[in-house]
């Protein structure tokens, strides 16, 4: 029971120290200024699917994973600059006691304070159009609140590696640049390497998946597809590092995935697919942080 106690613990300081409340504050927040946006905007003439696209835009791409880096990254290196650890092991806790139980409490806040959001995005559906597809709607959320559960995973993974605040703050930071601003550019490279050129509209599907693989564009599809409403990502890489003509950038659209791979998906485009990545995401860094953490000098 060591394990599920220290989750406990953790879970009441981050109760007791008002972060959990302050997550999903600025998530609470975040819905409410969409929202009062998509009213100014006449969202409610249009298509309930299109909170998707907003939501996914601002929260997903980036409150979401922020908010998961900061509430991770200070789980196990904060106790082990502290000298917290060694009182934990003195109480008979062993390192997979301590791991399992800051991931747990870790996990529990971002997956409340998303559900939270979810729960206030669905609701403005509910208030401003008369039908909406909630099958769509449901999906999109149970999407959001696992790649949270990524990013949690990570950060939680990175601050078992590091041996100081600054190191795991700067594999959080890495992390998001990496997804963010590196993995489309390498995947270009990449494609350039194998293919001789840049990748165009009607890329190779190889190249798509290379590129599903980063998580957040593997939930940015989804979401898309979801929503019947190409997603930007945080920077529009279609338009830099692809050979797309310019007027099919105008109509954004049209970069759906659905629309640039010819005839039918392979099984490896699913939507679905998206689900075991993320998972994966989660997983992996976790393995790997674990592995480090055991074999740690916490001296």
């Amino acid at each position: 029971m060591s394990a599920p106690l220290i989750a406990r613990k953790d879970f009441e300081d981050a109760v007791r120290s008002r972060m959990i409340w302050a997550v999903m504050a600025v998530f609470v927040f975040l819905m409410v200024v969409i929202s009062a946006g998509a009213a100014t905007n006449g969202l409610e003439d249009a298509e309930a699917t299109e909170i998707i696209s907003l939501v996914a835009n601002v929260g997903g791409q980036l409150m979401i994973p922020i908010l998961a880096l900061l509430v991770g990254y200070m789980a196990i290196v904060g106790e082990r600059q502290s000298g917290s650890l060694r009182v934990l092991f003195g109480l008979s806790h062993n390192r997979w006691d301590v791991f399992i139980g800051k991931l747990a409490s870790r996990l529990g806040v971002i997956i409340i304070a998303t559900v939270v959001a979810c729960l206030v995005a669905l609701g403005m559906v509910v208030a401003l159009f008369d039908s909406f597809p909630a099958q769509e709607l449901v999906a999109f959320s149970l999407l959001t609140v696992l790649l949270g559960m990524v990013f949690t995973s990570i950060a939680v993974a990175v601050s078992a590696m590091a041996s100081s605040r600054m190191q795991a703050m700067a594999g959080a930071i890495g992390s998001y640049v990496v997804f963010t601003l590196v993995w489309h550019p390498m995947s270009a490279v990449i494609h350039y390497l194998v293919e001789g050129g840049l990748p165009g509209y009607n890329a190779p599907e190889w190249y798509f998946f290379l590129l599903r693989l980063n998580p957040l564009a593997a939930y940015t599809q989804v979401a898309s597809e979801l929503a019947d409403q190409f997603i930007w990502g945080i920077v529009g890489w279609e338009g830099t590092v692809e050979d797309v003509p310019e007027e099919t950038l105008q109509e954004p659209n049209a970069l759906l995935l659905s629309e640039r791979v010819s005839g039918d998906l392979p099984l490896y485009l699913h939507d679905w697919v998206a689900v075991p990545i993320l998972l994966l995401w989660i997983a992996i860094p976790l393995g790997i942080g674990y592995w480090r953490f055991k074999r740690a000098d916490l001296n």
